[in-house]
């Protein structure tokens, strides 16, 4: 269920050559990130439905922000291939390095809380002749697993983990620290899901 990152863009082999850079953006300016809190989205959504749905400018905007009791927040750098302002300025070589790959559609960095659980879903593809790859790039170190359908793989600092979003899949934070990971949607033809 997990796919090699150049088998859908060449480029992401830069992303993990360039990760220690980005990692020390990362390190150096996190506490100005503006995370926004979607735990309460996703008990609507995930845990109500088992499905995923888009989030959209609107969306952003109106949700409250992240502190450190969510459970889940998102970050966002890219909506719509439009930069976030507030965290594109934070993150100027992250967002650079986005540019560069040509995957700003939908991107963000994904804090989950201690001890916590995006439990399982599936994301629809956006058409039915469309697929979505879901990238996941940890920029922490911890105890958390990623599982797609019946395969789970720990999540490592610093390295790739690419899966078809539509596939049923979970991630789960098993240490008492949270979890950070630069997650990016990558769109490709093909016979689409859409639940």
């Amino acid at each position: 269920m997990f796919l090699k990152p150049e088998a859908l863009n060449p480029r992401l082999k830069g992303l993990q050559m360039i990760y220690p850079t980005l990692k020390e953006e990362w390190d150096n300016n996190c506490k100005g990130i503006e995370f926004k809190d979607f735990s309460t989205y996703q008990k609507k959504t995930v845990e109500g439905t088992g499905k995923g749905f888009e989030l959209n400018h609107k969306d952003y905007f109106d949700a409250p922000h992240g502190t450190s009791e969510s459970k889940w927040s998102i970050a966002p750098l890219f909506i719509d291939h439009t930069p976030y302002p507030l965290n594109a300025r934070v993150l100027p070589k992250l967002c650079k390095t986005m540019t560069w790959l040509g995957e700003t559609l939908s991107v963000g960095i994904v804090r989950l809380g201690p001890y916590s659980l995006l439990d399982w879903h599936f994301d629809p593809d956006p058409a039915i002749d469309m697929v979505r790859y879901r990238v996941q790039l940890p920029l922490s170190s911890g105890l958390s697993v990623l599982s797609v359908e019946s395969e789970s793989r720990p999540q490592a600092e610093g390295k790739l983990q690419v899966f078809r979003s539509s596939a049923r899949h979970k991630v789960q934070n098993h240490g008492e620290n949270e979890r950070f990971s630069l997650i990016f949607d990558i769109f490709r033809r093909g016979r689409g899901y859409l639940g």
